[in-house]
């Protein structure tokens, strides 16, 4: 039985199993059909017939067309490049959407058709651009917990405004803008100016919020990276009459991946149809991580960890800095929270919320949130990472190893608790590491081998880091804390005479 040509080739059958074929076989593989019931091979003048009439070119018809097609080809390529090189970023950057979301559902229902601004603020070196061994510690604390954790947000909808020294380092500033590239909503500001309330201040204007210095106000800030007209369309939005969230995050710190999705489910179910409504979020559990042993010493509690130490740590006194969010409703100014408020002020002169936010839901849309007052995320537990370091600024919770002086270390005190039991449960997260680090994977994005590299870098360096951050605690912008720089000369001497 003749077979038919177009399966004789590499994805069909072979010849041998075609030669084992029935004609009743065979018949089925056909489309027209020969007395044996299949397609016949074309014959050679069939094949002349088709060449000469252009319906099955020739192999001469099919080479002599060959320069001009791939001469068509190439000069297609060519253009298709020219065009990504020049015209393809813009092209890109026109079609980002401004991260600003719109109302739901359920405030559509109740007349709340507001839209919502939400912007994350993060300092890195402002005024401190050429403390180099502190500037890479701080850079590699960002790397590991605090941008993987901003990657992995669940809700994208948000600006990210970085602001660093106009003249950070040349080596700090090409890895930065390297580890941001890409990012359109990510935005890296030359700037030491940190204004407060985007869209929200008294005679506020987008130039006055790109400064480069306060004391400069003529001065704008240099735009490193990220997309520049998304943070303009989002403050026009802000002023207009949105919604807005503004959240503080430290460069060495990182926020859980639910983060930004939780708090702007809190904010649109607030009731914000009064006048000057506001309301504050803090983190309720964080984790830190130490590179030193923050655990009491004992014949179990020996061995080193090489990518650091975890601890689930909570301090009912205190709004942590990473996650703190100030909301404000559609007519609120940022005068209306009152003064600029540090992260350690806020239990005290801010009145807790009574209500949860559970009450406020579609089927009793009449028992809303509290506002004017502070809450805590307790849904994220851990809702935020907290690296304790050389680098950080309060110096809170640092293990120093310097063991006299870390004797007085909250973390170290809890062995002389009379509450064994608190002494007991806090020993068992030593013995927990695993499962710690498991979840800050999950819940964070957080690389156990990044965190070993991170600390192996700040360990062998902790004396030239403290030394430099000795060296920026008074600058413009940083608390200048007495007991903070108590702590720095401690590290830095201990280390000094080792």
């Amino acid at each position: 039985a003749a077979i038919p040509f177009w399966a004789m080739n590499s994805l069909g059958p072979s010849r041998r199993s075609w030669s084992t074929l029935t004609q009743d076989q065979s018949a089925t593989f056909a489309n027209g059909k020969t007395r044996a019931g299949c397609e016949a091979r074309p014959s050679n003048l069939s094949r002349q017939y088709k060449a000469q009439s252009g319906i099955f070119p020739s192999r001469k018809l099919q080479l002599r067309h060959l320069p001009l097609f791939v001469f068509s080809m190439v000069t297609f390529l060519y253009f298709v490049i020219i065009y990504i090189h020049i015209g393809g970023q813009n092209s890109r950057a026109s079609m980002v959407r401004t991260p600003v979301t719109k109302a739901t559902s359920i405030e559509k229902a109740h007349g709340e058709s507001l839209e919502l601004v939400h912007v994350v603020q993060t300092r890195f070196m402002q005024h401190q651009p050429v403390l180099l061994q502190l500037g890479q510690a701080r850079l590699d604390l960002f790397e590991t917990f605090c941008l993987p954790s901003m990657k992995s947000q669940t809700n994208k909808e948000f600006l990210w405004i970085i602001r660093t020294d106009p003249d950070l380092h040349p080596s700090l500033l090409s890895k930065l803008i390297s580890l941001l590239r890409n990012n359109q909503n990510y935005i890296l500001l030359g700037s030491n100016y940190n204004p407060e309330g985007f869209g929200r201040a008294e005679s506020d204007s987008f130039g006055q919020f790109l400064r480069a210095d306060s004391k400069s106000p003529d001065m704008s800030a240099r735009v490193l990276s990220g997309n520049i007209t998304l943070v303009q369309e989002a403050f026009e939005k802000s002023n207009e009459g949105a919604i807005l969230l503004e959240t503080r995050l430290d460069a060495d710190d990182g926020l859980h991946r639910d983060f930004v999705k939780t708090v702007q489910y809190e904010a649109r179910h607030l009731k914000v149809d009064g006048s000057g409504l506001w309301r504050i979020w803090c983190i309720n559990y964080n984790i830190e991580w130490h590179p030193l042993n923050p655990f009491p010493a004992s014949s179990e509690i020996n061995s080193t960890h090489h990518e650091g130490y975890l601890v689930m740590y909570s301090d009912p006194n205190i709004c942590v800095t990473p996650g703190l969010t100030f909301g404000y409703g559609h007519d609120a100014a940022r005068s209306s929270i009152g003064a600029r408020l540090r992260h350690d002020q806020i239990t005290r002169k801010i009145t807790p919320c009574t209500a949860d936010s559970k009450n406020n839901t579609a089927k009793a849309p009449s028992k809303a949130i509290n506002v004017g007052c502070f809450s805590r995320l307790s849904k994220l537990s851990p809702g935020a990472i907290r690296s304790r370091t050389a680098t950080s600024a309060g110096m809170d919770n640092v293990i120093t190893g310097n063991e006299s002086f870390d004797q007085n270390n909250k973390l170290k005190i809890i062995e002389k608790h009379p509450n064994k039991g608190l002494l007991e449960k806090f020993n068992k997260q030593y013995f927990a590491q695993d499962k710690l680090w498991s979840g800050l994977r999950i819940l964070f994005m957080v690389s156990r081998d990044q965190a070993k590299t991170t600390r192996h870098f700040i360990v062998g360096n902790m004396q030239q880091i403290a030394e430099d951050n000795l060296k920026g605690q008074c600058t413009p912008g940083h608390s200048c804390k007495n007991g903070t720089q108590s702590v720095l000369k401690s590290v830095s001497s201990y280390l000094g005479d080792e």
